[in-house]
């Protein structure tokens, strides 16, 4: 792989990310489905405080279904950061990023207690090159810290 291919490497990895961003603060749920491989590793289980064991999922389609359960009537604003991002092959590559995101809950919300939550954190993500396009293969989400008001 020559520096230009590295490079087109590079924005393509930076494209799914913010992709995935945008669906998510957009609640563009089936696209955000898209962003994935079908079946991913993505891990949640430290993005909550307390631990969630139960926030591991294996298929994105259960992954996207579960955010949009939690997140539907909720204002979102996700940014991705610096990220660190490592092309392993043409078809491989990883990278993390310090992320924050803020939730405006609604007062009556089912999960959410209302107000305001803003949390900063890292997510470690592996991706898989499927034809011209970049996807999320695994993903983790670890807190630094979460607010509340």
């Amino acid at each position: 792989m020559d520096a230009l291919e590295r490079l087109l490497a590079i924005e393509g990895v930076k494209r799914c990310k913010a992709e995935y961003f945008r669906c998510v603060d957009g609640q563009h749920w089936e696209d955000l489905t898209a962003v994935f491989i079908p079946t991913p590793v993505v891990d949640m289980r430290e993005s909550v405080q307390p631990h969630n064991p139960s926030l591991l999922h294996h298929d994105a389609a259960e992954f996207v279904a579960g955010v949009a359960h939690v997140l539907t009537g909720v204002t979102t604003a996700h940014f991705g950061y610096m990220p660190r991002i490592d092309i392993l092959s043409a078809t491989e590559a990883e990278a993390v990023w310090s992320m924050e995101d803020w939730l405006w809950v609604p007062e009556g919300h089912a999960i959410l207690p209302p107000g305001r939550m803003h949390g900063w954190g890292h997510y470690a993500d592996s991706y898989a090159k499927e034809g011209d396009r970049w996807r999320i293969a695994a993903s983790r989400l670890t807190r630094i810290k979460l607010e509340y008001s």
